[in-house]
């Protein structure tokens, strides 16, 4: 492990150095000759759509960071393209010409969105490379000590209006192209996608940044060429009373001032890196096993940051909507758990707290932008009080309880919820993008009826103040994902808990697309292929949950590594948010008691397997149930016969062995087979372990 760390911090000096090169040889003429930095570009670097691009441009912030010791010009051109056969070239422009007869010492490039154009790259995408390559040979010549950088482009999102006739693919292509074409023509690559793609709230018309995006860029830029100096820090998602993952190289990252050094002191063991000229910085711990208390240490310069009590166990994240963030407080016989909470040694939460939840009231102009910086969601480690347990996930707080409990190792529990949240709200963008239907309206969400109407008219009194369009929101395409998901992704995670769809019960082929976008999603952002333990939605009386939670049932068998926990049994017919909650998280346990610790019990929902149709009955065979018996006491309830002229009847069924059921057979042509079907049902079979038999849609021929 040392030798790789070392590894990685001689990468990191050869990068110092190449830094250095460019402010060195400077440094003597320092008050005295300007350093001459040139900003080549299309519209972004010129300021088209600003209000004021003299003022406001990213070069003219740039000049504003960068201070007197260097004199920066803006020589940007509209539409410009590099493609020199594009249908604007810019080495055709005036402004390229003034760039060469500047005589820049330090030479910054942003072409290629143009390209993008349906005249440009279907036609002359091959001759990119050299065009680009041609470009920075002639720049170079008038002045052969010149730094170069070349950029990453800044994003296009799905509301511009070429983005799905070709657009998009052709601007993942160019993007592919620029880290070869920095390496080949030895220059600088600068990142101006990564700090800017979540962002769309700053591109009015999804291509060109206002004034704080030509900020974030300015700010991008001036990294490289002035050292960034800031405390050091780490990630919000560390610190004192956390878990880690065992058996996994956690990473311990964070901030501080670039170049600098940092190291990290853990178990008898040092490490070191360098800072990034971004300003991050990052350590991979050795995957430990099970166990501690353990102390690491972080020094860098003269500032040093302790982190105390930390644990190696597992580690779960508990995300989705209302049903998930209800609190221990409010549910139902929570009071024992929050009592004996204080008691539980190896049990660490992580509460995601909302800056201001999605009630029914305008949010202030300070909340507003706050959204839109993606501050939305804080928090920090904390070992189990009864006051931490209390506000926490009722759902995933029973979970976590139960499996600290009967597995005697660390655990480690993070809710991350919105109250009212979509299922497109928690996918990352670029996944959404990729997708020709959810590109379709993800830009348009607050007047798409793809979205229930409920989030578009809660966003709505939430964003009543706000003047900006495409002004951020908890209900947005991609928003949960950039907010919050995005923090955790360089965790090590045992398996998500996930409890939602509420909010897309009114698009039931939509939500069954989605979730399995999000599923893909989360395990390729995470680079790890987690294991989804999802909730199914509970009874309500509303027409289409019954549906809903048949192609939930559906959706677990489709998508790989998925469990459902069945909870219609525990449903309130007029509350979206019933109090039984505890049940709802013993029974995620015990799935995960199942298929990840290899314990021996009937936890999954009992599923028809066989259907054998006699003359006056159907004999029903389900699998996970050693012994199928009635919840409570009475007759056996929830299933029903439909016949071929779609009438539905009520059906007479009784267990006549363990895992057996008959159903008595009506006179009539039969087509399906119905069980739990009504929303809000009291259906009651169950196995033997009381999980409760799911709502079903079976085919009777």
């Amino acid at each position: 492990m040392k030798s790789i760390i070392g590894s990685i911090a001689n990468r990191m000096l050869k990068k110092l150095m190449f830094f250095l090169s460019l402010i060195v040889p400077f440094s003597s003429a320092l008050g005295q000759v300007p350093i001459k930095v040139a900003c080549i570009g299309n519209s972004i670097t010129f300021g088209y759509g600003l209000v004021h691009p003299a003022q406001d441009s990213y070069p003219v912030q740039l000049q504003a960071l960068l201070g007197q010791e260097f004199e920066v010009r803006n020589f940007g051109h509209s539409g410009a393209t590099l493609l020199r056969k594009g249908h604007r070239p810019y080495d055709k422009t005036p402004e390229y010409r003034k760039a060469l007869a500047f005589k820049p010492d330090v030479t910054i490039i942003h072409l290629g969105l143009n390209d993008t154009d349906p005249r440009n790259w279907p036609n002359y995408r091959n001759s990119f490379s050299s065009d680009y390559a041609a470009l920075i040979d002639s720049i170079r010549a008038v002045n052969p000590e010149m730094q170069i950088y070349i950029c990453r482009l800044t994003p296009i999102f799905s509301g511009h209006p070429r983005f799905l006739s070709g657009t998009r693919e052709w601007y993942d292509q160019i993007q592919a192209l620029l880290p070869q074409i920095a390496a080949s023509n030895q220059v600088g690559l600068i990142d101006l996608h990564t700090p800017l793609h979540t962002r769309i709230d700053l591109f009015d018309d999804y291509l060109h940044p206002n004034r704080q995006g030509a900020a974030i860029i300015a700010r991008q830029v001036a990294n490289v060429l002035s050292p960034l100096k800031q405390d050091l820090q780490v990630a919000e998602t560390l610190g004192s009373d956390m878990v880690l993952q065992r058996d996994w190289e956690n990473s311990i990252h964070g901030k501080g001032t670039a170049a600098a050094e940092v190291k990290i002191v853990f178990n008898k063991m040092t490490f070191k890196t360098i800072v990034r000229l971004d300003g991050s910085w990052a350590v991979k711990l050795p995957k430990m096993m099970a166990g501690g208390p353990y102390d690491i240490l972080i020094h860098s310069g003269n500032k040093k940051i302790e982190l105390k009590n930390i644990l190696f166990g597992d580690v779960y994240l508990a995300s989705g909507q209302s049903n998930m963030a209800f609190e221990l407080r409010r549910a139902t016989k929570g009071e024992q758990l929050i009592k004996d909470a204080a008691g539980l040694k190896n049990l660490r939460l992580f509460k995601c707290r909302n800056l201001a939840e999605t009630n029914a009231v305008a949010w202030d102009t300070a909340t507003l932008k706050k959204v839109n910086d993606l501050l939305y969601f804080d928090g920090a480690w904390n070992v189990a009080t009864s006051d931490e347990a209390a506000g926490f996930s009722a759902v995933a707080y029973s979970f976590a309880e139960q499996i600290a409990r009967e597995q005697h190792i660390p655990i480690g529990i993070i809710d991350l919820s919105v109250g009212g949240s979509n299922t497109e709200s928690w996918i990352d963008r670029k996944s959404l993008e990729n997708d020709d239907l959810l590109a379709s309206y993800i830009h348009n969400w607050r007047k798409s009826d793809f979205l229930q109407d409920f989030c578009r008219e809660r966003a709505s009194q939430n964003l009543l103040h706000s003047t900006i369009r495409n002004q951020r929101h908890p209900y947005q395409p991609a928003y949960n994902f950039e907010a919050g998901v995005n923090k955790w992704l360089d965790t090590g995670l045992k398996a998500i808990l996930w409890y939602q769809g509420e909010s897309n019960t009114h698009n039931i082929e939509l939500h069954e697309r989605l979730f399995k976008t999000l599923v893909s999603s989360w395990r390729k952002n995470f680079n790890q292929h987690l294991p989804f333990y999802f909730v199914q939605l509970t009874s309500l009386d509303r027409p289409s949950w019954g549906d809903f939670r048949n192609s939930q049932r559906l959706l677990e068998k489709q998508i790989e590594d998925t469990h459902m926990a069945v909870t219609f049994d525990l449903g309130d017919s007029l509350d979206v948010h019933p109090h039984e909650k505890l049940l709802v998280g013993q029974r995620l346990a015990n799935l995960v008691s199942k298929y990840v610790y290899g314990a021996s019990l009937n936890a999954n929902h009992p599923e028809p397997v066989r259907c054998k149709v006699q003359a006056d009955k159907l004999l029903l065979t389900f699998d996970h149930s050693a012994r199928l018996k009635v919840k409570g006491n009475g007759p056996l309830k929830g299933f029903q016969l439909m016949d071929n002229r779609g009438r539905i009847f009520e059906a007479n069924a009784s267990i006549v062995s363990g895992n057996v059921v008959e159903i008595r057979k009506p006179t009539v042509d039969l087509i399906r087979l119905l069980y739990g079907y009504e929303p809000f049902s009291r259906a009651n079979l169950q196995n033997e372990i009381g999980t409760p038999v799911s709502t079903f849609d079976l085919s009777i021929k």
